[in-house]
């Protein structure tokens, strides 16, 4: 690595990058970033004790630099070695690290400090780690719907001894590879995990009841399976009888004998509930314990090891929080993290509700506006359903939105959902459609964009401190 730009932005935390978006007056330093509430408003605040707003960028991803229309390009500026003898990314060649350098340059212009979620896990997170913030990816399971339609899963029995086993050695892993770093932010683990079917899906299975996942993965395991044994006996804290909680979920009761717990728990046909109202509060009751059972497991194997960096949790769609959520996330993240692409202040309601339910501090780890450029009429782009008609629009939207997130005490940093323009020719990422950018396949801004995303960051601090 270039040394002299190595010790310059491994500084970073200390003037350069967090300089740019305006480091406030020192406070706490404890040598990892944390958080503090500070006359009322929410900050992260830096390892040598500087308040920071965490503007982010994600997908810096090898692929869309080496794309069918941009693959020789990319290797002109960065070297032949980007790529090893098969054309695949090679992390450990100096055509990658000249590369991650160069995106740091142009977070630093643009008045980002940090690499999002979505930084892709191909690149050896060495190259960046003293350069800017970053995040720790902890998966353990393949809880999101995108997972789910590419074929993974199924969703995990969190009741299981065996799962917990399985997240302490998660845990054992990724925390010895991140613990000591003072630029890590902390751990997030799912990418929009499905905690309810959003309208789209339900529209595609053509289900408005059994709208929880996670319950219909249990409800579909065997009899000595620790998620149904768990699931009966909420029902017999919930109904006097077994009969009782049959006639609700449309089992069958014999006759002559009834129905027995046991019985029950046998059975696969719970998927056509006679008494909707009382069904899905059964469903919401056993998705609290869900929710609780598995940010306890991930909280507990982390903090064992690394007590020092912040939990975030998953990073949730905005509209998919619900009350079930909130007992676990007050107990078990430091921070609340959603995704929303609308205008903020579309998503103000929500997110009030989330401060008020909560307590904890809010960043949007993924969101953007888009408009249709000519080389993504195939597949879109993330963020087009927000309405932007021209360039000049999203520019705007982002800036309003910036402005508007904050206005408000608890929230404390944007990952921004993209940073170069996908052409439809290249390949497909953790969806079928384009990521967004500020600049297209070749390294150029959209200056219309940039430029105002470069003066809406840099008073970003400012922009906070007025913040009631």
């Amino acid at each position: 690595m270039n040394m002299g730009l190595k010790v310059k932005m491994g500084a970073c935390l200390l003037g350069m990058a967090l300089g740019t978006v305006g480091v406030t007056q020192a406070t706490t330093a404890t040598g990892f970033v944390h958080v503090e509430q500070i006359d009322g408003v929410w900050w992260f605040i830096s390892p040598t004790g500087e308040k920071f707003i965490s503007m982010g960028v994600n997908h810096i991803e090898p692929h869309l630099w080496l794309a069918p229309y941009n693959k020789q390009a990319t290797l002109d500026r960065y070297g032949n070695d980007m790529v090893d003898e098969n054309g695949r990314f090679d992390t450990s060649s100096e055509g990658a690290e000249k590369w991650i350098n160069r995106q740091v340059e142009i977070c630093d212009d643009l008045h980002f400090n940090t690499f999002g979620k979505h930084t892709h896990e191909s690149i050896d997170d060495a190259l960046y780690r003293d350069q800017v913030y970053y995040m720790a990816s902890f998966k353990t399971a393949p809880t999101a719907y995108w997972r789910e339609q590419a074929g993974e899963g199924p969703l995990p029995d969190v009741f299981a001894p065996g799962f917990r086993d399985f997240v302490e050695i998660r845990a054992e892993e990724v925390c010895a590879a991140h613990k000591d770093s003072p630029n890590m932010l902390g751990y997030m683990y799912t990418d929009i995990p499905n905690w309810i079917m959003p309208k789209y899906q339900r529209r595609a299975v053509k289900e408005e009841v059994m709208v929880y996942p996670w319950v219909n993965a249990m409800l579909r395991q065997g009899v000595t399976t620790p998620g149904k044994q768990r699931w009966i006996k909420l029902l017999q804290d919930r109904y006097s009888t077994p009969e009782e909680a049959a006639t609700v979920w449309g089992l069958p009761v014999s006759a002559d004998y009834g129905i027995t717990w046991e019985q029950m728990a046998r059975l696969f046909t719970w998927f056509k509930p006679a008494d909707l109202k009382k069904a899905d509060a059964d469903m919401v009751a056993f998705m609290e314990q869900i929710a609780n059972q598995w940010y306890r497991i991930h909280y507990e194997a982390i903090k064992k090891r690394d007590a020092h960096h912040l939990i975030f949790g998953d990073k949730s769609m905005v509209e998919s929080y619900r009350k079930f959520l909130v007992p676990a996330l007050r107990q078990y993240v430091d921070v609340v993290v959603i995704q929303a692409y609308n205008p903020f202040s579309k998503d103000a309601p929500t997110t009030d509700w989330i401060y008020e339910e909560i307590g904890k501090p809010i960043f949007n780890g993924d969101g953007s506006f888009a408009n249709i450029r000519p080389n993504q009429t195939k597949y879109k782009v993330k963020g087009w359903w927000t309405g932007a008609k021209s360039i000049e629009e999203v520019a705007r939207m982002y800036k309003t939105s910036l402005e508007d997130m904050m206005a408000k005490p608890y929230m404390i940093g944007w990952h921004h959902c993209g940073c170069m323009e996908q052409w439809d020719t290249a390949a497909r990422g953790d969806v079928d459609s384009n990521e967004t950018g500020f600049m297209d396949p070749f390294e150029n801004y959209h200056t219309v964009f940039t430029d105002v995303i470069r003066d809406t960051n840099a008073r970003v601090n400012k922009l906070h401190e007025a913040a009631k």
